[in-house]
């Protein structure tokens, strides 16, 4: 195996700032990552509350009949009624949490058919401390189980469970628990929900509420078994127990068979009785008359929501006040608007049933009302907002729920009147019902809890995000308060930013006080890293919904670029749509499947990826359009514009003009969405910037295809890409087909030959790329890096910032089994293959796989690429796949063609840690019994410099190099240079924490080379040289020579040699163990004076050897003084 080195500063740092190759650890702790560990369910006005959600209906079987699965309500203006009132029910979910609410579901929150149960005696779970087994008869588990086990209260942690899952595939999941209640429970269980983003915790009264599924949130999870839920027993109450049962991941899909088979629905599609259901069949102790009153499914869905709810509520703790039962359903009959349901007074009301319903409906009509204007149709203004019906509701009769709490339905709309139903289907109604639905509920608490509930509102949503970095490791994020009245929210008292490394996954949030607070600097950021921020108000109502999702890099580069979030568009038209069971297809409010408003994280991902020292900044494209961003600041723009289209203008007049303006100066502009052509060109809304600055013609509305391939001669030959059909992040079903104008040339073509998809352009020093499909729907991540890095190379961007090392590494299969083994069936060629060595070969059909191997020594950017023999006999489709942790690339190669040239595979974001090639027979290709070729594999590694105390460079952090930094501290040096370790341009305390973190370790310094880029052959290429069917006529080829020490091979194109910056001159410490000891701890606090010494003196004995005098000098004169 071959390893290669190369430094690359194009522009900053120095030549051969030295690097560890010692493996590292793929992520850094999140707090040395510049982010806050801890978070906590948001506090509001709802601290303390119960609110026990439901949503009607939902699919349900004919279990007295034929079996079969039906919904409740018929398909109507595409939508169904039982699918409806779910949507409607998760969106208040939302609200309620961040009122600081306990929020029970009745049925499943939100979407992820993936689930992952653990009960307290899988093996995924583990416990520390001191627990106890219980004996007791109530619990969720099988017969003979360990029912659950449970911890005495501490006032700090001295006992957890830890319940660790394996996840399947990353996403957003609702996460649950399952804990019985009883009188000697803490009223603040607390649950540490451990996700991407770090920690959220989370306290549920179990005194209160228990048996069955409580809320605890949802979380962004990577796959694996990274993410977990801890039980602690942490508690601000003595003599109490924690209870750890049992954890949920996800909602799941329907496996309960009542005589038909199983559903194959989602759970949370299904009614809640199966959901209920699921839960008891799966504990001990629970009957299933506490939620079953008939034997037919269809009449026992009524009532089941309800019955368990009153099972659920220990009503012996606290009173009526502080619990809740809502149910959402939709109306029909004619009318039109919300309609709140209550009950006779003969027995079937609650306590404050009708006060409940009056005030929940009126809150819902007055605020969609004062919204009028703001959406598709007005909304009706109803003067009849309750409705009695001649016989008690079921789902709401005090029966059975017996005065615990009290219990109302909302009726939102009519789904038999098609402005209602229009409305329905809108994202921004279903959410302005979810609003005013928790206003109602905060009004109704503060009533009858005699005030003790604040009246007060959450504030809405801050608007006007943007993030700027200037700085290395520094990152301003700005915004401005959302407004503040009757419907929106109320004032904030003040923010918080929220800040990821993923971009889905936030951090426990940093607090900024005050109603007028406008910005955060947020310094101690990886100048390696990109992050991600969003910003929400607070007051004492609870958190607002979050802003937009904001990139940065704060890479110190001297290149800047700026990420413009311009896709605002919500509306039905981007619905996700179902196949409906009875025929037809029927929408889903999921905003996420819609626009999630979170796509910086794709546009800045590609970016860093392909070039780590961009300064990346983002910003609302509002800001561009009012003036306050301007895009002459910036080196290059991306422009998201997503499925924006007429409601909300892809460009309006400012922001053409801003454009045009930084183009004509010689701007950088890459911008992507599937509407810009019929927006601008086809609707007149800019035509003429649309053909002569965007350099496109409008052809189509719809390419009817979601593939797309690089032009002959474009900066995307080569490239063949998928954008989304709705699976991963939206539908984009009307891709614009363009063509080139004034002077472009087309980039992408649509795989159905549909036209162009992609245009680009150059003159002087302007630079214009646009897709005619959104970038962030580009399914494969890789791909997204590749073309990102093309554009960027055509931009002629990308230096600047940390400095990046380039490892190459040869991976062949004559390197032994620690690089290369094999399985069934592969045979080993007696013809030469690389550099005159073996290769193998197995035949299509066949089975086993080949595999190379290698551990990378950083994280970065991989580029694979895989050489053959080409012959005539060969596969033509060998199925390679390349893994990095959690992440990987397939690729089929035609070895029939591109004789000993370098194929590449593609290109990965990769950690720390072993990386694996696969060749897999079974998965490849071709004629029968052709030839599959396992030869040689070539890994290109690009990554962020990483930060070194080895101020001095030679080879070891110690004493010598303290001095460097003491004597540049708080100087301005070229970045990289000097005890500038970490490359902000700055000697000061960071780069002196940076050294003490190293102290006493020894830096690997490989000679640095500049290694050669190898020209890769597409996968469609035709064979260059002349074969038989049997075996290749072999040129001679031009193979890449091992690396001898210090030898330079051809330099890499367009890869300027980085400057040699001189070194600072050091005074001469000899570096002795007694020194090295003197000077650490001297300087452990860099901030001591010289009155902090006074214990130093006695450290210097008399007999302190002449080589130690320097050492205690240097000392001394770091603190300014030479004598104690």
């Amino acid at each position: 195996m071959t390893k290669r080195v190369s430094p690359q500063t194009p522009r900053l740092g120095r030549a051969a700032r030295r690097l560890s190759l010692e493996p590292l650890e793929p992520r850094l702790a999140l707090s040395s990552a510049g982010l806050i560990d801890i978070g906590a369910q948001p506090s509001g006005a709802l601290d303390g509350k119960i609110v026990y959600l439901h949503g009607g209906h939902g699919y349900t079987a004919d279990n007295l009949g034929n079996g079969s699965w039906t919904s409740q309500r018929p398909l109507l203006y595409r939508m169904v009624e039982d699918m409806g009132n779910h949507d409607q029910m998760s969106y208040l979910a939302q609200y309620l949490f961040d009122a600081g609410a306990t929020v029970v579901p009745l049925r499943p929150v939100g979407h992820q058919p993936n689930e992952v149960v653990l009960d307290n005696d899988d093996v995924e779970v583990t416990f520390t401390g001191a627990w106890s087994d219980s004996s007791a008869s109530i619990y969720f588990g099988d017969p003979g189980d360990v029912p659950y086990r449970f911890a005495s209260t501490s006032s700090t942690q001295t006992a957890a469970a830890q319940y660790r899952p394996n996840i399947s595939e990353p996403g957003f999941y609702p996460v649950y628990s399952w804990t019985r209640y009883g009188s000697d429970r803490a009223a603040d269980q607390l649950y540490r929900v451990h996700h991407s983003g770090g920690v959220t915790e989370v306290t549920v009264n179990h005194r209160r509420v228990g048996n069955g599924t409580v809320y605890l949130g949802t979380y962004y999870f990577e796959a694996g078994t990274d993410g977990y839920v801890e039980i602690s027993n942490e508690s601000s109450e003595s003599g109490r127990v924690v209870i750890a049962d049992m954890i949920r991941f996800g909602n799941g899909v329907g496996d309960i068979n009542r005589g038909g088979g199983v559903s194959g629905f989602d759970r949370e599609d299904e009614a809640a009785l199966y959901w209920i259901q699921w839960h008891v069949d799966h504990s001990q102790g629970v009957s299933t008359s506490t939620y079953r009153s008939s034997s037919e499914d269809r009449s026992a869905t009524v009532g089941a929501a309800p019955r368990y709810a009153e099972y659920m509520n220990r009503e012996a703790d606290g009173d009526l006040s502080d619990r809740l039962f809502v149910s959402f359903h939709s109306n029909a009959g004619g009318g039109r608007g919300v309609v709140g349901l209550h009950n006779t007074s003969s027995g079937g009301d609650t306590p404050n049933q009708l006060f409940l319903a009056q005030t929940l409906a009126e809150q819902v009509n007055d605020d969609l009302v004062a919204q009028n204007g703001d959406f598709e149709h007005n909304w009706f203004n109803r003067t009849s907002l309750t409705y009695q019906a001649s016989f008690n509701y079921g789902e709401i009769n005090n029966a059975y729920i017996d005065d615990e709490f009290d219990a109302t339905i909302v009726e939102t709309a009519f789904h038999d009147n098609e402005f209602d139903a229009e409305l329905m289907r809108d994202p921004r109604v279903r959410d302005a019902i979810a609003r005013a639905t928790y206003q109602g509920i905060v009004d109704y608490f503060h009533a009858i809890d005699s005030g003790a509930t604040p009246d007060t509102d959450a504030p809405g949503q801050p608007t006007d995000v943007w993030v700027e970095t200037k700085t290395a490791g520094e990152a301003v994020v700005h915004w401005t308060a959302g407004a503040a009245n009757g419907y929106a929210g109320g004032p904030a008292a003040g923010f918080t930013v929220y800040a990821s490394t993923n971009g889905y996954g936030f951090d426990g949030g940093r607090y900024v006080a005050g109603a007028g607070a406008t910005s955060l600097v947020i310094t101690g950021l990886d100048p390696a890293q990109a992050y991600f921020f969003k910003v929400v108000a607070n007051n004492q109502g609870g958190q607002s919904p979050a802003s937009e999702v904001v990139a940065a890099s704060a890479s110190g580069g001297q290149e800047r670029v700026l990420i413009v979030n311009g896709f605002d568009r919500l509306d039905r038209s981007l619905n996700p749509t179902q196949t409906f069971v009875q025929g037809g297809l029927l929408e889903r409010v999921r905003p996420r499947q819609s626009n999630s408003f979170d796509y910086a994280v794709q546009m800045a991902s590609a970016i860093h990826s392909a070039a780590p020292g961009l300064s990346i900044s983002t910003a609302a494209n509002e800001l561009v359009a009012n003036g306050t961003v301007d895009l002459t600041d910036y080196d290059a723009v991306f422009w998201i514009l997503g499925e924006e289209s007429t409601a909300d203008q892809t460009f309006d007049v400012s922001e053409q003009s801003a454009v045009a303006s930084y183009l004509t100066g010689g701007g950088k502009l890459f911008v992507s969405g599937a509407e810009i052509g019929w927006e601008l060109d086809n609707l007149g809304g800019g035509q003429s910037f649309y053909n002569n600055t965007l350099r496109a013609e409008y052809i189509a509305d719809d390419a009817n295809t979601y593939q797309a391939t690089g032009a002959v001669g474009s900066i995307f030959e080569g490239i063949n890409l998928t954008f989304d059909d709705g699976d991963l992040y939206y539908d984009t079903e009307y891709a614009d087909v363009i063509a080139p104008s004034g002077g472009a040339s087309p980039a992408l073509s649509y795989g159905n030959g549909a036209g162009t998809a992609a245009v680009q352009f150059s003159q002087g020093e302007e630079r214009v790329v646009m897709l005619a499909f959104p970038f962030e729907t580009i399914t494969d991540a890789a791909v997204r890096a590749e073309m990102m890095a093309r554009v960027i190379d055509f931009f002629d961007a990308g230096g600047g910032g940390v400095p990046t090392v380039t490892i190459q590494e040869i991976l062949d299969n004559d390197d032994g089994p620690a690089t290369y083994t094999s399985t069934t069936g592969w045979i080993t060629s007696s013809d030469p293959g690389y550099q005159g060595g073996t290769f193998q070969f197995n035949l299509v059909g066949g089975q086993g796989q080949a595999q190379w191997r290698t551990t990378l020594p950083l994280a970065g950017t991989a580029q694979v690429y895989v050489q053959h023999t080409a012959a005539g006999n060969r596969a033509t489709g060998a199925r390679f796949e390349v893994t990095s942790g959690d992440r990987s690339i397939s690729q089929s190669v035609n070895q029939t063609a591109n004789n000993l040239q370098w194929v590449l595979l593609g290109s990965l974001p990769v950690e720390a840690g072993e990386l694996t090639v696969t060749l897999d027979v079974a998965s490849s290709t071709g004629p029968a019994n052709s030839v599959i070729v396992a030869d040689v594999v070539r890994v290109v590694l690009t990554a962020p410099m990483p930060p070194s105390g080895d101020f001095n460079d030679d080879g070891f952090v110690d004493a010598a190099d303290y001095t460097v930094w003491r004597d540049q501290k708080d100087q301005t040096v070229e970045p990289g240079t000097g005890a500038d370790g970490n490359f902000d341009g700055i000697v000061d305390s960071q780069d002196y924490q940076l050294w003490r973190s190293q102290y006493g370790t020894a830096i690997v310094t490989p000679t640095p080379i500049v290694i050669d880029t190898p020209t890769a052959a597409t996968l469609e290429q035709s064979p260059s040289v002349a074969m038989s069917p049997a075996t290749a006529q072999e040129p001679t080829p031009t193979p890449i020579e091992p690396a001898s020490p210090g030898q330079q091979l051809a330099p890499l194109p367009a890869t300027a040699t980085a400057e040699v910056v001189g070194e600072p001159v050091i005074q001469d410490i000899v570096s002795s163990e007694r020194n090295n000891q003197l000077l650490l701890l001297f300087t452990d606090n860099p901030t001591a004076s010289s009155s902090e010494l006074v214990l130093v003196e006695a450290l210097f004995d008399t007999d302190q050897s002449d080589e130690e005098e320097p050492a205690r000098d240097a000392v001394f004169a770091r603190f300014g003084s030479s004598e104690v």
